[in-house]
């Protein structure tokens, strides 16, 4: 029963990030790369070394922003899972890692597929945060390093 209610509040918590961020955050980003690309920001034509210089800023910024916050959807399910096999009589702890991994890359997959290809830095945030689910189930240690606010949030390091 515990893996049951387990599956269903992470495939929620899963469906409800990568329908919101392939809705909200996905067209944004493109849009603001393709506007840079085309010399609508900023007034510059697409050439130019600033126009380049800008469109890197922006690409690394991106980066960082999009990996953070989809290496949170990693270190929450791996929390989640630590969390559920520390409860009396959860069983297993290899079919909360199963579970918990299968849902995880399924949120993370769903969100790549609906990104555009434009360049590596568009996909590398995809890939950081598909390795930081095994980093981090393998390492929870270093968990509290980047999210040490959710860490208090959900009761601690299991």
């Amino acid at each position: 029963m515990k893996a049951f209610s387990f599956t269903l509040s992470l495939i929620l918590w899963g469906y409800i990030i990568a329908v919101l961020y392939a809705r909200y955050v996905t067209p944004f980003v493109s849009g603001t790369r393709r506007s840079i690309a085309s010399g609508e920001f900023g007034g510059t034509t697409g050439d130019d070394l600033q126009s380049k210089l800008l469109r890197v800023a922006l690409d690394l910024v991106f980066f960082i922003a999009q990996a953070y916050f989809l290496m949170g959807w990693s270190a929450y399910a791996v929390l989640k899972i630590r969390i559920m096999t520390h409860l009396p009589d959860a069983g297993s702890p290899v079919i909360f890692y199963v579970i918990g991994m299968a849902i995880c890359m399924w949120t993370l997959g769903y969100i790549a597929l609906r990104e555009k290809y434009e360049g590596f830095l568009s996909i590398l945030h995809s890939v950081v945060a598909m390795g930081a689910f095994a980093t981090f189930a393998f390492k929870p240690q270093h968990i509290p390093v980047l999210y040490g606010w959710m860490v208090n949030i959900m009761g601690g390091l299991r």
